[in-house]
């Protein structure tokens, strides 16, 4: 589609482009291009990310957009190729050297970082009106760029969710000091989030709250009226990382089946827990109700969400800190016109309505959650009021056309806030 020549010039500054599981970012990439804005992703990250299994957005974007990418060495194993490379471009490494001496230095990672974009940023785009940096880390290596001349433009950074808990519960309260001084503004996807990145200085005037947008037409609605006969079909989606809660549905699952509730429950998602959840499956019997689906494309999502009656997200804070922020995947479900269950879990009650489009239950307490599931499965009559509601408001509050505009207007860019161009 053509560009509009008097559009602003965007970077989005990334950590290591595409990532499969960061739909949120891709959401907001395409509604830029369809406003025909120039966009460029500058992406710094370790090692090649995997591009098998693109969703269709993703392969839009990359034929739209310039991508600079600087592939950078893993941070302990990869100590001497930094050496070697610092040693092969001297004057990049001096010049990064002395423009960081006389105050707070860069992370090692983040100085071979910055030498690598003095390298490789050379003959690239560079001069930008704004920069969107997804994750407080970006936005704070984002600060390093622009006062080494590397880039220009006003840096906007998004927080999301470990970035304000697990980050700042390692590293301490004054970790994000630098950004915080000169970042240009800080968006926070829920409320909740807005306090906690608050409590850790972000100053109040430039600190606004704008949620992670979805496309509704990707999310046909069905309205959920069950089966006689059939089990009921709970869905949840998510990696398998102790944040999200996933042992607690499990748990949950046992007693809604105890409670003589025909049930089943499909979780979609891969990572590091998988053992731990599999043992949990033996341990109560639950071989054939449960289903650890794996990663899947956005085809077999659909087509998995479609089939499925009632979305549970059982989020909760893990050991290191790591939280939810917005939790987007309730308002896909909700899209989709499932009631959905959901841990009353930091910023999820601004994702659904209580009572109306879906249900909130307390973080941990799997007994809790199997009352609302049980609950909610004797009354198959609530399912398409509780989902039509749900579609209908998460498209008045989520769609990214409208969130891209209110973007736009905050950063000024009025002319270009109000109409999608879609090509």
């Amino acid at each position: 589609m053509p560009r509009d020549a008097n559009g602003p010039r965007i970077a989005l500054l990334l950590d290591n482009y595409p990532a499969i599981s960061e739909t949120f970012i891709d959401n907001q990439i395409l509604s830029l291009i369809e406003r025909g804005l120039d966009v460029t992703i500058l992406s710094f990250g370790r090692g090649t990310p995997d591009t098998s299994g693109l969703h269709e957005a993703t392969r839009r974007i990359l034929a739209s957009v310039r991508l600079v990418r600087v592939t950078v060495p893993g941070p302990k194993a990869e100590r001497a190729r930094d050496l070697l490379y610092l040693l092969a471009h001297p004057i990049a490494s001096l010049r990064i050297l002395a423009g960081t001496l006389g105050g707070a230095l860069p992370s090692p990672y983040d100085f071979i970082r910055l030498v690598m974009a003095a390298v490789d940023l050379s003959g690239q785009p560079r001069q930008f009106d704004h920069v969107l940096c997804h994750f407080a880390p970006n936005g704070q290596f984002g600060t390093w760029l622009r006062d080494l001349g590397l880039i220009s433009g006003r840096l906007v950074t998004f927080f999301h969710g470990y970035d304000f808990s697990e980050r700042v519960q390692a590293e301490g309260p004054d970790l994000y000091r630098r950004l915080f001084q000169r970042g240009d503004l800080f968006v926070a996807n829920t409320n909740y989030t807005r306090g906690r990145i608050l409590e850790i200085g972000a100053p109040e005037a430039l600190t606004v709250r704008l949620p992670v947008g979805l496309y509704p037409d990707r999310f046909p609605f069905r309205a959920r009226s069950g089966i006689a006969g059939a089990p009921v079909r709970f869905l949840s989606i998510g990696r398998l990382v102790e944040k999200k809660g996933h042992v607690y549905a499990i748990e949950a699952l046992a007693l809604v089946r105890a409670a003589g509730v025909d049930a089943s429950l499909a979780i979609i998602g891969e990572g590091p827990t998988r053992g731990a959840l599999e043992a949990a499956i033996a341990r109560l019997g639950l071989a054939g109700h449960v289903h650890l689906l794996g990663r899947r494309t956005q085809e077999e999502v659909a087509r998995l969400a479609d089939a499925a009656d009632i979305f549970v997200l059982a989020s909760t804070s893990a050991p290191s800190g790591d939280v939810e922020g917005q939790g987007l995947v309730l308002q896909e479900a909700q899209a989709l016109g499932m009631p959905v269950i959901a841990s009353n879990h930091n910023g999820f009650p601004e994702g659904l309505v209580d009572g109306e489009t879906g249900l909130l239950v307390a973080e941990r307490d799997p007994a809790a959650l199997a009352r609302t599931m049980v609950e909610l499965a004797r009354s198959p009559e609530r399912w398409a009021p509780m989902g039509t509601a749900g579609s209908q408001w998460v498209r008045q509050h989520f769609d990214q056309a409208h969130l891209t505009g209110q973007l736009l207007t905050l950063l000024g860019e009025v002319p270009h806030a109000a109409a999608t161009k879609r090509g």
